[in-house]
């Protein structure tokens, strides 16, 4: 049988929708929101990720990409459903699995004999368990097998890394679904390791909890070299060497972790420790460093200003992280709200940022290119670290801001060819400490 259901498609199920179209499969992808899935049947993909709506149009084109509000029209004729929700998380970064089970029940009507429910919403370890258990309360006579892929795809990357997994994991309690599973996603690995389904929801954990960990390290070893004048760039660079630490290790200073991903598990890990009496003081103490990471730039502007009130601050990069298009749970967002409670005034500029999305947000200013964004500006913070802004006409943003100072809390600006151009550049682990009123130079 070749046909997928995909239920649940905002980011990761329109991207797998997309992919599976164009290896051949008849996917249809279902979603409650009328308006995602009329455009979605456009070839418009719910927010920006390179080469998405291409990919789209591409299997609509083909007429193996569809997309439905109807669960009975999506689920009709197939033996495959991938639940990819979204799981949305409220402001504490607690998930919120009721419109899943919500879906769960209305499904498990129309499930047919001998299916394989694939589940790679981010999910708490042992919410399989309760799917499995909601299906057959509602329909106890349907037999079916369930499996977890912890889901790994990144914003901006998402297309390459679900078409060449780089944790090709699946869970499953039994060997007929593993072996279906793995059938279904022979066409992107070859060799996909097999554990039980609450193992899988804990590498989900284990590997967000890892690289958030990972990220408050380099971050407060960041904080370190500024005091005393080492490059924590240069220090993630010589430990990349160390093949115990790795080529990709995460351990570029800079800010915390923001947008919920990571978040989520770090808490579901918190949770567990505390409904099992188990101490998570590693998770606390990376939790307690991310929370206190985003409040750098606050702090490093009062030490050279004294005070944001009146200050007027340009910002580049609105977005959770470069290659999309949305702003949810941004760090961006959460630092011009706290820039702007202290009095400043504030004007941003993202190149890809959702329009409606940034219609909701009145207390500052949205520029529409980056040259606006710093004219009359008393320092330049470049937050979300997209490519174009290393390839700014600096020279002629000089003349235009009232005093020079630039905020690359990212790291991916030149410092010495902006200094010779008479800028005052603050990063974050780079060892060129801080002085007050350097502003004012």
């Amino acid at each position: 049988m070749n046909k997928v259901c995909i239920v649940g498609v905002w980011h990761q199920g329109a991207v797998a929708a997309a992919c599976l179209a164009d290896l051949g499969y008849q996917v249809v992808g279902v979603d409650q929101d009328d308006l995602r899935v009329q455009n979605l049947n456009l070839g418009k993909a719910p927010l920006f990720e390179p080469g998405l709506d291409e990919l789209l149009s591409k299997g609509i084109g083909s007429g193996n990409l569809s997309f439905t509000t109807s669960l009975a029209e999506g689920m009709a004729d197939t033996r495959y459903i991938l639940m990819m929700f979204d799981t949305p998380v409220d402001e504490n970064d607690e998930t919120d699995l009721s419109g899943i089970f919500a879906a769960v029940r209305d499904m498990a009507l129309s499930i047919v004999a001998d299916s394989t429910l694939i589940v790679t919403a981010q999910i708490p370890i042992g919410t399989c368990d309760q799917i499995a258990q909601t299906v057959r309360a509602a329909n106890p006579a349907v037999e079916f097998g369930i499996a977890y892929i912890p889901e790994n795809l990144r914003l901006g990357q998402a297309i390459d890394r679900f078409l060449h997994p780089p944790l090709p994991v699946i869970g499953a309690d039994d060997e007929k679904t593993f072996e279906r599973v793995e059938k279904l996603l022979s066409v992107l690995s070859s060799s996909w390791l097999h554990v039980t389904l609450r193992t899988a929801e804990m590498v989900k954990h284990a590997l967000n909890a890892f690289l958030a960990i990972s990220v408050c390290f380099a971050n407060e070893l960041g904080n370190l070299c500024d005091v005393t004048g080492a490059d924590g760039t240069l220090v993630a660079k010589a430990l990349r060497i160390e093949p115990r630490v790795g080529a990709k290790a995460m351990l570029s200073p800079g800010l915390g972790f923001s947008g919920g991903t990571l978040a989520r598990d770090m808490r579901t890990l918190q949770k567990l420790g505390d409904l099992f009496e188990i101490e998570t003081s590693l998770i606390d103490g990376a939790w307690e460093s991310n929370q206190r990471q985003n409040r750098l730039v606050v702090r490093h502007l009062q030490k050279i200003f004294g005070s944001l009130k009146d200050l007027n601050v340009g910002v580049l990069g609105l977005t959770y992280k470069p290659d999309t298009s949305t702003l949810r749970r941004s760090a961006s967002i959460e630092i011009i709200n706290e820039m702007v409670r202290q009095g400043a005034h504030v004007k941003g500029y993202d190149p890809k940022a959702d329009r409606s999305e940034l219609e909701q947000h009145k207390e500052f200013e949205v520029c529409s290119d980056a040259y606006s964004a710093a004219r009359d500006v008393d320092v330049l913070v470049l937050i979300t670290p997209w490519a174009e802004f290393k390839d700014l006409d600096y020279q002629q943003i000089f003349p235009s801001m009232k005093q020079k100072v630039i905020f690359d809390t990212q790291n991916i600006l030149d410092v010495s060819l902006l200094s010779a151009k008479g800028f005052s550049v603050i990063g974050i682990g780079r060892g060129m400490g801080l002085k007050n009123n350097e502003g004012s130079k």
